[in-house]
């Protein structure tokens, strides 16, 4: 820790408190530059931010529009634990808090069928932004990978041999960046999809908890409320353009677009209770 900069305040915590790419052919080479800008499609994500009293009004004014994704549909949902990576001084988060056009957040997800159950899968993901254009990119691990890229000094050593694109990314963003773990978020989430427009995917995320143990267990006590008491993350992503009926009921319901990202609230969220915990244990001495 003594080695990084906290994460700047960003002022979205001050508004909550108002309210597979294929194998590249041939062999691996580790590319010059990430080519994550080759993969922005027409793809989109805005978020809403509910409060605990208004979600399940949220949810009755759009059941209408949806259908339980076959992803812990059985369950009411599952759970995203997702462990992000950056530099030594956050510049994964920078270009986030700064508003740089065109930024990537590489991070290790985990799915799990509760908070305490084993994973039922684990991917490693490049998350890319150009603009209000989104994509990812993710590539199945192993439990043995995915221990190795927590815990290994250079975490793209685990990655050695593997001809996927993604790990080509990441390798070349780790020795680039000196990339290691530095938060995790978990969440429940449930998502949806739309039979009348076939682009669409709408999630609620409740629960949202952050720390800075970066470990493939989740041991809920080490982790923090990332939001408000009771508030959720409402996600709409879809192709070229938001079906008009949707946009006119969250419009109707009063919602209001937010530009908020797990990741960089979670940094913040820690490292202001880390801060707390250090001033008062000088107070104490």
């Amino acid at each position: 820790m003594s080695e990084r900069r906290s994460p700047k305040r960003d002022a979205e915590i001050d508004q909550l408190s108002l309210g597979g790419g294929k194998a590249a052919p041939g062999a691996f080479r580790t590319p010059p530059g990430p080519s994550l800008p080759q993969a922005y499609t027409n793809r989109y994500e805005i978020k809403y931010l509910i409060p605990g009293r208004d979600l399940r009004r949220v949810r009755r004014n759009l059941i209408d529009l949806m259908e339980p994704d076959a992803n812990g549909a059985a369950q009411g949902g599952y759970f995203n634990h997702s462990i992000y990576f950056d530099s030594p001084h956050y510049r994964h988060y920078t270009e986030k808090h700064e508003g740089h056009l065109a930024r990537v957040k590489p991070r290790l997800r985990f799915y799990r069928s509760a908070l305490k159950a084993p994973a039922s899968s684990a991917f490693l993901e490049l998350k890319g932004r150009y603009d209000k254009i989104v994509a990812k990119q993710r590539m199945a691990v192993t439990p043995e990978t995915a221990r190795a890229l927590l815990y290994s000094a250079n975490p793209a050593a685990a990655l050695n041999g593997s001809r996927h694109t993604v790990a080509g990314e990441f390798t070349y963003l780790a020795e680039r960046f000196n990339l290691q773990p530095c938060v995790s978020v978990v969440y429940r989430r449930e998502a949806f999809f739309s039979d009348l427009y076939k682009s669409l995917r709408i999630t609620f995320d409740t629960g949202l908890l952050c720390s800075l143990s970066t470990q493939p267990e989740i041991a809920p006590e080490s982790h923090l409320d990332t939001l408000p008491t009771g508030h959720s993350v409402l996600e709409v992503k879809y192709n070229n353009q938001i079906p008009k009926i949707l946009l006119s009921r969250l419009h109707s319901m009063g919602l209001q677009q937010r530009t908020f990202s797990k990741f960089a609230v979670s940094m913040e969220r820690c490292f202001e209770q880390f801060r707390s915990r250090s001033f008062r244990a000088s107070r104490i001495l």
